[in-house]
């Protein structure tokens, strides 16, 4: 990993998990550990706010369903917000809009307000 492509920072408060920068493959299997390390000690209802994220692709769609899963195997409930229009063109593409609860409310193109 070099300077140029840092790791995205993640803030766990509050039941709100906030992703901020860069997430791409480089950088896909830290994120994952290091978010499920965050849901861990959550409980209840927990909102990923995917509003700072300056990338998207098919690695950090990946990283939200295993978060999903490892949400689900805890009794947790994973809702996503502000998720971007080419993440949710990438998760219509894969079919995936129904598998990560925030993604279906908005579709590509769609303004929700």
């Amino acid at each position: 990993m070099s300077a140029s492509n840092p790791q995205p920072t993640l803030n766990f408060s509050d039941n709100n998990l906030t992703i901020d920068g860069e997430a791409d493959a480089m950088v896909a299997a830290d994120l994952r550990q290091r978010g499920e390390a965050l849901l861990a000690g959550a409980k209840g209802d927990i909102t990923v706010d995917l509003a700072k994220l300056t990338s998207a692709s098919s690695s950090l769609l990946s990283v939200l369903l295993c978060w999903q899963r490892f949400a689900r195997e805890r009794a947790l409930n994973l809702r996503y917000e502000h998720p971007g229009e080419r993440l949710l063109a990438l998760a219509a593409l894969a079919n995936l809009n129904d598998a990560l609860p925030g993604f279906s409310a908005v579709r590509p193109g769609v303004n929700p307000d």
